[in-house]
């Protein structure tokens, strides 16, 4: 039992899914900064206009608007800012959210007393934590630590201040425990929220994946290449067309097994030197590569060695073309200038028995 009681205070929390929790919790605090700002400045503006006397409680009122009304500037500032970053440390987001709960619960402590002394309801104080329970996930252990603390302190405060005047002590430690009920409810089902889009994320990042590479070599393929033909028409581009020779031959006499084994040492050896341009299976055993690094590839065979296959060298042919394209029609221009040099290759290398 204690075990399981500690596994649910102390849980472990997917690095992925506690980023997403960060992220939203923040995006939370900007908005409900800006919505309390834009409340108390209101509040501030009535409660000014209205007044007649400009007496000690008046300017303690507007001392405390005040602190709110930076607090929540200065609150909106830095979680707006946070959000648009790529990445979220989770040090510093659990450090804002544990300090803006910490400064604005404080906050509502000393109003409410204030309030609890002048015979009025310290709706302050529950309604920021109500605010605190809906928007701002904090981890288990921080839930329940942080309200706790505050709802003693206030306790403390009014049986000091205002020796508990009317005060339901049963009552008041009920609400506290609503609240750090509410704030473990609000974390594990922000858990479970940001674990599926996590893995909803994952599975539309491989079917994405997946729709545009072959699944054999790992290499894009024709649906990638039509896509990204117009990243790639306003640069100086060298097009590449490979292809195994024999490949054929390779399937009737070794199987189909070992033909997909050496597309995958072609795929390999392509991506080892032509690591950062877009590689493609065209077709068959034909692949393409689009570079738009200013060096060429010089040479117009390769040949490399296949543990599959002992009695032969694996020879490729290789068809270059260059040119600038300044659009798809240009660009699939090259690419069939490039296939026709590969047949070149390919014709002379048969005729050499090369």
């Amino acid at each position: 039992m204690l075990k399981y009681i500690l596994k649910q205070i102390f849980p472990k929390v997917d690095p992925e899914v506690q980023a997403v929790i960060d992220r939203k919790s923040l995006e939370n605090i900007c908005r409900i900064c800006l919505v309390m700002f834009g409340f108390e400045l209101t509040a501030l503006w009535i409660f000014i206009s209205t007044r007649d006397a400009y007496d000690e409680p008046f300017w303690t009122s507007i001392r405390s608007v005040t602190f709110c009304l930076f607090a929540c500037l200065a609150g909106g500032i830095i979680a707006g800012a946070a959000t648009r970053r790529e990445k979220i440390s989770h040090a510093f987001a659990a450090s804002f959210n544990g300090t803006y709960y910490l400064v604005f619960s404080l906050w509502t402590v000393d109003v409410s007393l204030r309030n609890y002394n002048k015979g009025e309801q310290m709706l302050t104080f529950f309604a920021v934590q109500i605010l605190m329970v809906c928007f701002v996930s904090l981890k288990p252990i921080y839930g329940i630590v942080y309200p706790t603390v505050i709802y003693v302190i206030l306790y403390i405060a009014l049986n000091v201040y205002s020796s508990g005047k009317g005060l339901n002590a049963f009552n008041y430690a009920l609400l506290m425990v609503v609240t750090v009920t509410g704030m473990l409810v609000r974390f594990y089902s922000e858990k479970v929220s940001s674990d599926n889009a996590v893995k909803l994320g994952k599975s539309y990042d491989k079917l994405f994946y997946n729709n545009r590479h072959d699944g054999l070599t790992g290499l894009r393929n024709r649906r990638a290449l039509e896509e990204d033909v117009q990243k790639i028409t306003k640069d100086h581009v060298n097009v590449y067309m490979i292809d195994i020779n024999y490949f054929k031959k390779i399937n009737d006499n070794y199987g189909h097994a070992v033909g997909d084994a050496v597309l995958k040492e072609t795929a390999r050896w392509i991506r080892s030197v032509f690591s950062e341009d877009r590689c493609y299976r065209y077709g068959g055993d034909e692949f393409l590569i689009l570079s738009v690094d200013k060096k060429s590839y010089v040479e117009d065979t390769f040949s490399f060695t296949s543990p599959e296959i002992t009695d032969r060298k694996i020879l490729l042919s290789i068809g270059h073309a260059q040119g600038d394209p300044k659009g798809h029609d240009e660009l699939f221009e090259l690419i069939s200038e490039a296939d026709k040099k590969l047949y070149e290759v390919k014709a002379r290398t048969h005729a050499t028995g090369k």
